[in-house]
């Protein structure tokens, strides 16, 4: 009886959040008809973001000015006090993403991220300012 209780009660609880296809957080492309902002304060939204290169703050730079007329949003996120950064694209259409990831692919390949380079640039980065001691 406790068991046929359970069920019921399990039955009528309201199903999780998830989102419709193609509009999972991580997807490169997001269709604002369809799928929810990831952020909106009413003067800016994104509505997608990917990080698509990983480098030094001056090869991230390269990629910026490389790319700048893919036409999207796009931030250099620097790592603490290590010569790392990240290159985020925002708002991208499948023609502005493919652009940029193009233009990475054939002229900066050891730069696409992936999480496993990011972490193996991050153990390898030189902090940024240190001065050795004699």
């Amino acid at each position: 009886m406790i068991g046929l209780l359970a069920l019921a009660l399990a039955a009528t609880e309201p199903a999780p959040d998830v989102p419709p296809p193609g509009c999972e957080e991580r997807a490169p492309i997001r269709d604002p008809a369809v799928c929810a902002p990831l952020y909106d304060d009413g003067t800016f939204v994104i509505q997608n973001m990917e990080s698509v290169a990983v480098g030094s703050t001056a090869e991230m730079e390269h990629v910026w000015a490389m790319t700048r007329h893919c036409g999207l949003d796009n931030r250099i996120d620097g790592v603490g006090k290590v010569d790392i950064a990240v290159y985020d694209i925002f708002n991208a259409t499948e023609q502005s993403r493919a652009c940029v990831i193009d233009w990475i692919r054939e002229n900066a390949l050891d730069l696409v991220f992936t999480q496993e380079r990011f972490d193996q640039r991050f153990e390898a980065a030189p902090l940024i300012g240190k001065t050795s001691q004699p």
